[in-house]
């Protein structure tokens, strides 16, 4: 069986090495076919066992191939037409998720019933996700309303750089099939969900820790503030915020209690109760209510994945199959890919994953506890080894884990399962009848979060707790040798402890020497931010920035989903940054960096150190120089903002580049006549200014700098149209090549400071 799921399971996997969704759907189609009547020619025949096994191996491989195209198959019939994108359209719109109000625009998403006068089948409706802006005298959607909607769609973009939030693959993860504009919109009727009338008295209530419970009870974590999710975060506990197997075993097991005190108290005649098979129906009904707990957080990807491994497990038990726990994890990934064939690309899965074959690991490598506080023990080794397992996920995907997670998971989570769940639950059964008692049953289920909560904040803030290997300036490759290294000592059977002791510290020290291989070369990365500009030096495992990206209304910032996150995949100790000036999309990551790396040293627009013509300095072994504005025109009124955008050349040996923020002409002629020598701004690389707008770089600017390759930071945005024709006509005058992030996303030139080569992690994808 183990090897039939695992053939199963490598055809679904194999759809992502594809993109030609309608070919192999026929190709596999007609394999499946042909190799069915190959099977009945071989079994009529009476041909070898081993020839059908074969046959039935390729079979299986191909179903696997089949299942996961009719499902990319499936995503493509509900998307919507691109002759509609970029237009607007009126439409209908079943709102399925609680929307969210920010501060300049609310956001909502749902099903599309109606889409430009052409009702769609229910297998054809789409989901979308649209803004509404200037809606702050506007009513919230609530989840479950028909609203009807004039809209403007686009297509989800990504930021491609490495490190990088998939957003477009998060959206399509989730069935939402494109974005849009909200320009005007009325309400059709008012009927809302459960889901909707559960959030609203939970966020009605007067509770101290209202996102905690919607987490719990109905899935939905917009009212977890940020200080929430980051103390759970560094404590171990944030698995505990998604609905998952702890939940879900929860509930099962009150349902089979509840089902079992009902068919004894209730009056059943002696005949009934010995023909009905209590142990049978009690699952059964365990299956339902959990199912129904599932349905209360909307059949989110987590919980449906969550529910899948809870209902196979369930059936293993109703039918009474042994299995060694090696085969049930198999049937069970089986079983979550035959659901969600795209469950792999979710962090999740790999943590589900991973801490059920920590569970397995557990049975194989140590021996059962006994003795007085069994269970107890038994718990803590538990604990210790998800800790070791999970370490290396944790680090990659929260770039860091907490040491003292195994005893907050010891000592919460029983609080969490046997106190706040079950209180919560019954206060929103309650709340579904509109009971008066709800509240009290909310209230009382987070008061002992409130007890906990200066405890949980005390041990995420200890500097001890939180070991974040993302900021030891190592390289990717060495920091996941390192944990895999420390894993492997702990986990393997040696006999002596000597020898642990000694692969404890020979085995991280081998790793760390074999991968972290620095080649002390320069490496200028231009980052996909979009419409904004994020630049990267890299040297030697530290970074210098050149802007910060941009920030939206909403609050998400690039800094936090492209920099942090590319920082932390190199490896990389920022320790200077340079603001070109305040615009918001070359400055709107500065909040967040200031509180993520309080070390750093700041220059340039809004600083202690504002950027003026000759200021020099050497970093990690480059020199830079302002060349631009100069102490006459720093605060000229006559100079808008973009044109008193600090200049910067960067230098190393031979190879320059040449950073001009969104200088325009006028500000260009002026810098090249303040130079001594316009040979001053000559450089290998220079970034275009101002994202290759009209009003920029001039002629004699590219003249001046000479450069080798031109780079342009730049996205696809509705009211600009960027690099203009204009400013091509000009490069191409210079015969030299030029590169944009919006058709190659991340640009990086690697210098060992005499030559240089040019690379395009994502050229093509």
């Amino acid at each position: 069986m183990e090897r039939w799921l695992l053939i199963f399971i490598s055809g679904i996997l194999s759809a992502s090495l594809h993109s030609d969704i309608n070919f192999w759907l026929i190709v596999s189609t007609i394999v499946l076919l042909l190799l069915a009547i190959v099977y009945a020619f071989f079994y009529f025949r009476q041909r070898e066992v081993k020839q059908r096994t074969i046959v039935l191996l390729l079979m299986v491989l191909f179903c696997g191939i089949l299942w996961a195209n009719a499902n990319l198959y499936w995503q493509n019939l509900r998307a919507v037409p691109n002759e509609l994108m970029g237009n607007e359209v009126q439409l209908t719109l079943v709102v399925d998720e609680i929307s969210r109000r920010y501060p300049f625009h609310l956001r909502m998403t749902g099903r599309v019933e109606v889409l430009a006068g052409n009702v769609l089948p229910f297998w054809q409706q789409s989901r979308v996700q649209l803004n509404w802006y200037n809606s702050h005298h506007k009513q919230v959607p609530k989840a479950g309303e028909r609203w009807q909607l004039e809209v403007k769609l686009k297509h989800a973009t990504d930021y491609r750089n490495q490190g990088s939030f998939r957003y477009r693959q998060y959206l399509l993860r989730n069935n939402i099939y494109a974005l849009g504009t909200v320009k005007d919109g009325e309400k059709l009727t008012s009927l809302i969900s459960f889901r909707q009338k559960i959030f609203d008295g939970i966020k009605q209530a007067n509770l101290s820790e209202p996102g905690i419970l919607a987490a719990l009870t109905i899935g939905e974590r917009s009212l977890l503030t940020s200080a929430t999710r980051e103390i759970w975060k560094r404590t171990g506990l944030a698995h505990s915020l998604a609905i998952s197997g702890l939940h879900l075993g929860m509930v099962a097991g009150a349902a089979i209690l509840f089902f079992r005190f009902c068919f004894h108290c209730f009056p059943i005649s002696l005949q009934t109760r010995e023909r009905l098979n209590i142990r049978l129906w009690s699952l059964v009904f365990a299956a339902v209510v959990v199912s129904g707990y599932a349905g209360l957080a909307d059949f989110s990807i987590s919980t449906v994945r969550a529910l899948t491994m809870f209902l196979l497990v369930l059936l293993h038990i109703v039918l009474n199959l042994k299995l060694n726990p090696l085969s049930l994890l198999l049937r069970v990934v089986a079983a979550v890919l035959a659901v969600d064939v795209f469950a792999w690309q979710e962090p999740g899965f790999w943590l589900s994953v991973t801490a059920v074959a920590a569970l397995f690991l557990a049975s194989w490598r140590w021996g059962k506890s006994r003795g007085r506080f069994s269970s107890v023990k038994s718990l803590w080794s538990i604990q210790w080894l998800l800790l070791v397992v999970m370490s290396p996920l944790s680090f990659l995907l929260f770039g860091g884990f907490s040491l003292f997670a195994p005893v907050v998971n010891l000592l919460v989570l029983p609080v969490i399962s046997f106190w706040l769940l079950p209180l919560a639950l019954i206060g929103t059964v309650l709340a579904l009848f509109e009971s008066n008692f709800a509240v009290f049953f909310w209230q009382l289920a987070e008061l002992p979060v409130t007890y906990l909560n200066p405890l949980l904040e005390a041990i995420a803030g200890y500097k001890a707790n939180w070991l974040e290997l993302n900021q030891w300036p190592i390289t990717r490759a060495a920091r996941f040798a390192v944990l895999f290294a420390l894993t492997a000592a702990l986990l393997l059977p040696v006999s002596r402890g000597w020898h642990r002791l000694g692969l404890l510290l020979c085995l991280p020290v081998a790793a760390f020497l074999f991968f972290n291989q620095r080649d002390g070369k320069l490496r200028l990365h231009v980052l996909d931010v979009a419409q904004s500009q994020a630049v990267v030096l890299e040297k030697d495992g530290k970074a210098m920035l050149i802007d910060t990206g941009i920030e939206f209304n909403s609050g998400f910032s690039v800094a936090e989903s492209v920099i942090e996150p590319f920082l932390n995949y190199h490896g990389l100790r920022p320790e200077l940054v340079f603001i070109s000036h305040g615009d918001r999309d070359h400055n709107g990551g500065r909040d967040f960096l200031m509180q993520r790396y309080p070390q750093l040293e700041w220059r340039g627009d809004a600083s202690d150190r504002p950027c003026r013509a000759g200021d020099t300095g050497e970093w990690n072994g480059m020199q830079w120089k302002v060349l631009w504005p100069t102490p006459a025109y720093q605060n000229a009124n006559r100079l808008s903002k973009n044109n008193r955008s600090c200049v910067v050349r960067v230098s190393y040996r031979n190879f320059s580049v040449l950073l001009p923020g969104d200088i325009e002409m006028m500000a260009e002629q002026l810098l090249l006549k303040s130079l001594h020598e316009q040979s001053e701004a000559n450089s290998d690389v220079l970034l275009i200014p101002h994202h290759g707008s009209k009003t920029s770089t001039s002629w004699p600017l590219l003249q001046a700098v000479s450069a080798d390759i031109y780079l342009i930071s730049y996205g696809k945005h509705s009211g600009y149209d960027f690099p203009h024709r204009y400013t091509l006509e000009r490069l191409a005058r210079t015969k030299k090549p030029w590169f944009g992030t919006r058709d190659s996303g991340q640009l990086t030139i690697v210098s060992d400071g005499n030559t240089w080569s040019l690379e395009l992690p994502f050229e093509n994808r």
